[in-house]
């Protein structure tokens, strides 16, 4: 068992550690990180599915693969039953594009899933960012007021405009 300060001390490298890796798998640098697919596909992985994929074994490890096996708290599995990576999450798709709101957008491209956040087509698939509105009345009438009470982020940016401006009126709403 740890100290409380030298528990501390292991927890702050290790922070560190994850930061300062370029390699760490959840890296927030574009260039080199996984998408979520990939992390998804990483993290369902376990060592006793990587020890079965590697080693001579029978055919049954126990789930937690560093700890004796139990038949109550850690029972032996067969390796199939183990998940295993599915490598189609690695698979290249800058020649397919995004699916950006329905529609597929050319790598380099850009599109509006709503009115108020534009996103572009990436070989790592869209990145989406936040618009700023500097006209409320114009984009109330490009986009409508229901599309603009839909999209949060136009919904705080107008949110006076849409609060003195009438609603749809119930005549509207049966035509």
């Amino acid at each position: 068992k740890l100290q409380p300060t030298f528990a501390c001390i292991i927890g702050l490298q290790f922070r560190q550690l994850k930061k300062c890796d370029r390699f760490w798998y959840e890296s927030n640098d574009p260039i080199v990180r996984f998408t979520e697919p990939q992390l998804a596909e990483i993290r369902k992985v376990q060592l006793s599915k990587i020890l079965c994929d590697n080693l001579d074994i029978s055919g049954e490890i126990q789930r937690s693969a560093l700890d004796q096996p139990s038949d109550f708290l850690n029972p032996r599995l067969s390796c199939q039953s183990l998940p295993s990576v599915d490598v189609s999450a690695w698979r290249e798709n800058a020649a397919q594009g995004c699916q950006i709101a329905g529609r597929t957008v050319p790598v380099g491209d850009t599109a509006l899933p709503t009115p108020c956040t534009s996103c572009v087509c990436t070989t790592e698939g869209p990145q989406c960012a936040s618009l700023r509105v500097h006209d409320c009345s114009q984009l109330m009438r490009e986009a409508g007021r229901d599309a603009i009470l839909r999209d949060e982020v136009c919904a705080a940016q107008c949110s006076s405009l849409l609060l003195s401006s009438p609603g749809p009126t119930l005549e509207a709403l049966e035509e």
